[in-house]
């Protein structure tokens, strides 16, 4: 699709002006401060967005018979080599997905040059919109130093949380941002007060009033002098000092660990993830949720929103590639391979291929046989002559008649 005709008749958007707005556009950090300023949340929602921007997508020709071709052209440049000029692919989909985490939208401009080929995707800085029509036009409407209005057919939208219109404005975090930030701000001011009791002193004698004033200034100056000269402090037999166990705790690390642990759940990692000890299980459950679900509302997208409907009826897509994802381990990708090549899935030319190895001989085009999946011809058939069982030799191979 081109931009050339868009706005209806309005002022045309240029890519300097999609600078500009990037330049004057509000930041990720002042959208969602409170959530971004906590750490885990900031490191939980980095390594989803890098996750995937780690996936490659690729423009595509896939029939329904599993047929693809790889296609490289304009679209394919800037979703493999550079997505725009300030931005690599890994760094746009790492910022375009921190975005959606923080803002549930995230936008993109595509650009097109004069000839319809697709020169670079922007993201754009806006976190809400207003949908509406101008004739028989869908249209979105963001809200900048002026109201910018697109055909919305021309603009990528990505939602974490579907809204028919405006999009989802607040998080779904109830409370917890406010109650991390609460018990963080409560052990700054503990850790900096050094005024708390820790200990209580008696007087063996009773005193009130000015005999009790006397008597501290004389443990003070008792306590202080041989402090400063000896390095010891001392007090004499009128005095009785008893420790308190009354400071509290700079930080409640069980309630903290627990919010923590909710909010990891919203954003769909666990604690494992983050500390990178998860269990095969776990890293499997995180690329279903949240990676694919994301992967897959990118893949249509682009494709709805980068190509025409006859493109499209001719098999152009966008698609992922999720096995490096899927797969993560050595030991698992070797067992993968395995049985891809034992089952006849692939040959080994197209497995030296997706592990980054050049083109072998042609043999390693051909697919390996398999005795398990032989197909045999209808007839009786007998185990072979091998030895004997039970003072009986078994019977012959040969068919029987």
């Amino acid at each position: 699709m081109s931009f050339i005709d868009s706005l209806f008749q309005r002022d045309k958007v240029t890519v300097s002006k999609i600078i500009n707005l990037l330049n004057g556009g509000s930041s990720i950090l002042s959208v969602s401060k409170n959530l971004y300023d906590i750490p885990e949340i900031r490191t939980a929602i980095n390594i989803i967005a890098e996750t995937i921007g780690s996936v490659p997508f690729y423009h595509v020709r896939a029939d329904q018979e599993g047929n693809i071709d790889y296609l490289n052209d304009h679209v394919q440049y800037v979703m493999s080599v550079r997505t725009n000029p300030l931005q690599g692919p890994q760094v746009f989909w790492t910022h375009t997905i921190t975005k959606l985490l923080l803002c549930n939208n995230a936008y993109i401009f595509p650009d097109w040059d004069e000839n319809g080929n697709l020169r670079a995707l922007y993201p754009l800085p806006f976190t809400t919109h207003q949908m509406g029509m101008d004739g028989d036009h869908l249209v979105i409407t963001f809200n900048a130093s002026r109201e910018l209005t697109f055909p919305y057919d021309d603009i990528i939208h990505l939602q974490r949380f579907p809204a028919q219109n405006g999009g989802e404005r607040r998080q779904a975090t109830g409370n917890y941002t406010q109650m991390i930030a609460a018990m963080e701000e409560q052990a700054v001011k503990d850790s900096a007060n050094s005024d708390r009791i820790a200990a209580i002193m008696q007087f063996k004698t009773a005193l009130k009033g000015e005999a009790l004033k006397k008597k501290l200034d004389e443990f003070k100056e008792l306590f202080m002098t041989s402090e400063n000269t000896t390095g010891f402090g001392m007090i004499g037999g009128d005095y009785e000092v008893k420790n308190l166990d009354l400071k509290k705790t700079p930080l409640n690390k069980d309630l903290l660990e627990s919010i923590v642990g909710y909010m990891y759940n919203y954003f769909g990692v666990s604690k494992g993830i983050i500390t990178h000890s998860a269990s095969e299980l776990e890293y499997e459950q995180y690329i279903e949720y949240p990676i694919k679900p994301i992967i897959w509302q990118i893949e249509e997208e682009l494709t709805y929103k980068l190509f025409s409907r006859t493109e499209i009826g001719r098999y152009n897509k966008i698609q992922a590639e999720l096995v490096d994802l899927e797969i993560s381990t050595l030991s698992a990708k070797t067992a993968f391979y395995k049985e891809m090549v034992y089952g006849t899935i692939m040959n080994r030319n197209e497995i030296r291929k997706r592990i980054g190895l050049k083109r072998g001989p042609a043999e390693l085009d051909k697919f390996l046989g398999n005795k398990n999946f032989e197909t045999l011809e209808p007839g009786n058939y007998v185990v072979e002559k091998g030895g004997e069982k039970d003072g009986q030799e078994t019977p012959s191979s040969e068919p029987a008649v």
